[in-house]
């Protein structure tokens, strides 16, 4: 699922982040309750870059960097903004972080393997990689949720309670990794032609019950 513009795409894809086609990754109520509550639960977790975590509310240079470089296209009750090439979504009543992404509109596939290798590097193996152009990781409170454990849970129809809490999603327009090698590809030309395609590769990382919660409380005002 990837969008032409940013806004207000940006919550839309937290809010309904999947990790296969069709499935909605979810949070029961009693999980989101469970240990400290949610938002210290997510804080606990330490996502994010370049400063800006995931719950927790922006620094007062981060605030100043907010104010100088606003976006216009921010979703009802956000604030918006950009920090280098690092867009920021925040909750404007709290301050704190929803979301943070990256996103290339004409890259390339040096370009979305840099992004793909410079994401392993800080969050580790994935937890998931689907139709060779998504990869998530997951993580419930007590941390990063393994491969394995994912996959023995989405056997048995038991993904919800595996109480996820937060992600770290790539999408890709161009393939993370090659298919196998076809009669065509092993010409040098279609080869390099492939070399040259160009796609959107975006990564996001957010709290799908935060924003939920969020989302909730602007549709009460």
């Amino acid at each position: 699922m990837i969008a032409t513009t940013d806004q207000p795409y940006i919550l839309r894809v937290a809010a309904l982040l999947l990790l296969f086609a069709g499935m909605i990754l979810c949070l029961q109520p009693d999980q989101a309750r469970a240990g400290k509550g949610l938002l210290e639960n997510v804080i606990g977790l330490d996502l994010g870059l370049q400063g800006y975590t995931i719950g927790k509310k922006l620094t007062p240079e981060q605030r100043k960097i907010a104010k100088s470089h606003a976006e216009k296209d921010a979703h009802q009750g956000t604030l918006k903004f950009v920090d280098q090439d690092l867009h920021v979504v925040v909750d404007k009543d709290s301050g704190r972080v929803l979301a943070l992404y990256k996103r290339r509109e004409n890259a390339d596939q040096n370009t979305m393997k840099a992004m793909v290798a410079d994401l392993m590097d800080r969050f580790g193996a994935p937890t998931v990689m689907a139709h060779d152009k998504i990869i998530y990781w997951a993580y419930n409170r007590h941390g990063a949720i393994s491969e394995e454990d994912f996959a023995r849970a989405k056997k048995v129809d038991q993904v919800p309670k595996l109480g996820i809490i937060a992600t770290v999603k790539l999408n890709s327009e161009l393939e993370i990794l090659p298919g196998p090698v076809d009669e065509k590809k092993k010409d040098k030309g279609a080869a390099e032609a492939e070399q040259k395609k160009k796609g959107v590769v975006y990564f996001i990382i957010s709290s799908d019950p935060l924003v939920q919660k969020f989302l909730v409380r602007q549709s009460e005002k």
